[in-house]
């Protein structure tokens, strides 16, 4: 009987095998499942290997691309300008490029890849599809190419980027502006949205997605500089098209406005300056058309009166008053009288002609009312400096106090009167709050006593608020700006 002896090579080489096929099976499923586009070639250009991904970029069916020469796949001209360099793959590197391809049905695409030597002296190049990029990209050039003069040749500052905001072309006067105002080098291919700080990079990114959408925007910005001033520069944004409605990306342009701002300034604090002399020229005629009837009636009608009065009581000594029973009546009217017109005469008297303070005559009016009218009035007046307010100022404050004090006598049937002066660094707040029936301002807002109030604050720039409703009293709010 014979001995058969099995080798213990055979099952090496079978495990081996095996294993060979496994990698082989899993080396195309990767292979065809890849969504790059996967060619393998020889040393000639011969298709020995495409995946399906490669068979749709090109339009050829696997078993077509198979009887191909990559050469069939490129551009004539390119070709000539930029041959394939196998030598530099034979040497076992990589080969990246941008190649001008031809589609079956004769339609340029341009692809990106990156060839590399494998086993068997073969070469696997990758390639991705980039034609939409191009697209771009060249649509972006000619709006660069078309600028260019302008670029070089106008103040105004530009930035061109892509649409995931690179830069793609600036001129000097960006360079000049990061520099300055972002404290940033420019440099292309970066990301604009990069240089500015992190506290305005959303609202930016905002607004460029918003241009990416076929929208024009501008707006205005500043930067601070040294010794509290700023530069103004007026910003537009625009998208960059090709004719069609396609947004290729976006355009930066950026005009300094500066001396156009402070040149507004200087109007605004002009016109203001001649607003102010306008107020103080109506205010002084008024104040002295009042102070005129004042003194008329406190030295004259007054006068006047006193005399009546003096001949009645004459009258009522020397005549019987069964003969003129309503004497005693006609000197308490003529009394009562003289009252008036001396508190009509006070109120129309500038209360500040013997140089009072505001407060002063403040305090002063409100003992009057008190007193004439039985309401409570409380003050309010906090950390009030009023040595750098003008007279006119004063005066007006004062003559809305006293005309919203006669609204509240004459319609709200109050109790209570609260009066506060408040100032802060930037305005003086006047409020004046009563306790009485209060009105819809909806119907009542436009009553004479508010309509002078209202004028007079607008003389000085004040904003007069009406807080009101039927049933929970009134309170007259006025502002006026005026810096300490």
């Amino acid at each position: 009987m014979t001995d058969k002896t099995i080798s213990p090579e055979k099952p090496v080489i079978a495990k081996n095998q095996h294993a060979a096929n496994d990698f082989n099976d899993n080396y195309h499923a990767l292979f065809e499942q890849a969504t790059d586009a996967i060619m393998v070639t020889d040393f000639k250009g011969n298709l020995i290997d495409v995946n399906s991904s490669l068979s749709t970029m090109f339009g050829y069916t696997k078993e077509e691309l198979l009887q191909l020469n990559v050469t069939t796949l490129l551009d004539p001209e390119s070709i000539k300008i930029k041959p394939i360099q196998y030598d530099l793959l034979a040497a076992g590197e990589n080969v990246l490029n941008e190649r001008k391809m031809i589609h079956k049905n004769g339609q340029v695409i341009y692809v990106e890849s990156n060839a590399k030597k494998i086993i068997d002296n073969r070469i696997m190049v990758i390639a991705r599809d980039i034609t939409e990029r191009k697209k771009v990209e060249d649509v972006l050039q000619k709006s660069e190419a078309n600028l260019h003069t302008i670029f070089n040749t106008t103040d105004t500052i530009y930035v061109l980027m892509d649409q995931n905001f690179r830069i793609i072309s600036y001129n000097k006067g960006a360079v000049a502006f990061a520099k300055k105002e972002l404290r940033h080098g420019i440099k292309i291919s970066e990301y604009f949205i990069d240089y500015f700080p992190s506290d305005t990079q959303h609202t930016l990114l905002c607004y460029m997605k918003e241009v990416l959408k076929g929208k024009h925007l501008k707006h205005e910005v500043c930067y601070p500089q040294p010794n509290n001033l700023f530069n103004w520069y007026h910003i537009k944004m625009f998208p960059i098209s090709n004719g069609d409605n396609n947004v290729y990306g976006l355009m930066m342009a950026a005009s300094n406005i500066t001396e156009k701002i402070l040149l507004e300034q200087k109007l605004g604090d002009e016109r203001k300056k001649r607003q102010q002399e306008i107020a103080d020229a109506i205010i002084t005629a008024a104040e002295n058309q009042r102070h005129e009837i004042g003194i008329e009636l406190h030295d004259n009608v007054i006068h006047l009166l006193a005399s009546a009065t003096l001949y009645i009581k004459m009258a009522i000594k020397t005549e019987t008053k069964e003969h003129h029973p309503n004497m005693d009546e006609a000197e308490k009217l003529i009394g009562h009288a003289i009252k008036e017109i001396r508190s009509l005469s006070h109120s129309l008297i500038t209360p500040f002609i013997e140089a009072k303070r505001l407060s002063e005559a403040l305090d002063h009016l409100t003992e009057t009312i008190s007193e004439s009218s039985k309401l409570v009035i409380e003050k309010e007046i906090k950390i009030f400096d009023e040595d750098d307010i003008p007279d006119k100022l004063k005066l007006t404050i004062y003559r809305i106090v006293q005309e919203q004090f006669g609204n509240i006598i004459k319609h709200a049937h109050a109790h209570k009167i609260i009066l506060k002066l408040i100032r802060d660094t930037e305005n003086i707040f006047l409020s004046i709050k009563d306790d009485g029936i209060g009105f819809d301002t909806s119907l009542k807002a436009k009553g004479i006593g508010l309509i002078n109030i209202r004028t007079r604050s607008s003389l000085f720039n004040g904003e007069v608020n009406i807080i009101s409703s039927p049933g929970n009293g009134c309170e007259l709010i006025v502002s006026f700006p005026h810096k300490k």
